[in-house]
């Protein structure tokens, strides 16, 4: 049976997974959480830098959904009319990473 603890312990662990932190830096995570209070300081940094890493990811998904957006309505206006020629005379810019 698991505690309560464990399954939050589990949520943290996936989180910072899916952010891409190597499985080494999250076991340094969880015994910086064993060492108690000493550690608050380390916890603190990384969820920050956590933060940032996010922070960056999403402003490139963003850009990502734009393009996305942009090519859906590029192509759902080009099958309305029947053909690319409709955008042949546009000056599109994508921004490239």
């Amino acid at each position: 049976m698991f505690k309560e603890s464990d399954m939050e312990a589990l949520k943290v662990i996936e989180c910072l997974k899916s952010t891409g932190m190597p499985i080494k830096e999250i076991k340094n995570f969880i015994d910086w959480c064993t060492d108690g209070d000493s550690t608050l300081q380390q916890r603190y940094d990384m969820f920050m830098e956590r933060k940032a890493t996010v922070e960056s990811q999403l402003e490139e998904l963003n850009k990502t959904m734009d393009l996305i957006k942009h090519k859906c309505w590029y192509y759902k206006t080009a099958l309305e009319a029947g053909t690319e020629d409709i955008h042949k005379n546009e000056k599109i810019e994508i921004p490239f990473n």
